[in-house]
């Protein structure tokens, strides 16, 4: 028996905005809005917003609904990336990334003992 597939528009919605995204990012750096040596940074935290956006648009959604705790996570990361570069923490990015990981292990011990 096949599975039916289900459209899922959020991916081409996703899809879509990473795209514009890279443009807008693009025609700032080529106007020199944002260095053309930063516009990364401004992508991973663009990135990061879209991920957490489609995270709290398929929680509100129950035919599209699916885990999504690994986008939220991936999106948060994302956003400290690229906010540490703009603002110049640099050094402190890692730190916070070893942090979260940290707790990601003490969360999910800790989910298993229960």
């Amino acid at each position: 028996m096949q599975k039916k597939n289900k459209h899922d528009p959020i991916s081409g919605i996703t899809g879509g905005l990473i795209l514009i995204l890279l443009g807008v990012l693009f025609l700032l750096s080529t106007m020199d809005y944002i260095p053309w040596g930063d516009w990364w940074a401004y992508f991973l935290l663009g990135l990061g917003v879209i991920f957490i956006l489609e995270v709290i648009i398929r929680s509100s959604s129950r035919s599209y609904r699916q885990h999504s705790k690994g986008k939220l996570i991936g999106g948060v990361v994302l956003i400290v990336i690229g906010g540490a570069n703009i603002y110049g923490m640099v050094n402190w990015w890692p730190l916070i990334l070893i942090a979260v990981g940290i707790i990601i292990i003490f969360s999910s011990l800790r989910q298993t003992k229960k």
